[in-house]
């Protein structure tokens, strides 16, 4: 009988997002990265870039944020939390739209990222 239930249960969450007519791939969690802030492109149109250097090569993430909380931040190690999109190609960036963002450390030194594992 609770063989039955958690199958049954697992079947109606696993199938949740098609039932309310979102896709597999939509964000619907809460996703962390940590590493070096930098910013690319021009003072009227910012955008900024996150790198994470934890695992065998490092990922990077184009942050979509307020650039007025995370110009401070640059040159800065922060942990950046929100819904992360995958990059439409293999080359492209992901995506984290930023609702949080902690500072780490003053600088991007590795050593600083490099003790903890990837979410």
């Amino acid at each position: 009988m609770r063989l039955t239930t958690a199958l049954t249960l697992g079947l109606v969450l696993g199938l949740s997002p098609i039932v309310l007519g979102q896709t597999a791939a939509a964000p619907l969690t809460r996703y962390v990265a940590i590493g070096c802030l930098t910013r690319q492109g021009t003072a009227a149109a910012p955008r900024f870039v996150l790198t994470d250097p934890r695992g065998e090569k490092p990922t990077v993430y184009r942050i979509q944020g307020d650039a007025a909380q995370l110009a401070p931040h640059v040159r800065h190690t922060v942990e950046v939390a929100g819904t992360l999109t995958a990059p439409a190609t293999p080359a492209g960036q992901y995506v984290l739209k930023a609702s949080s963002l902690a500072w780490v450390a003053s600088s991007c030194s590795t050593s600083t990222v490099r003790s903890g594992v990837r979410p």
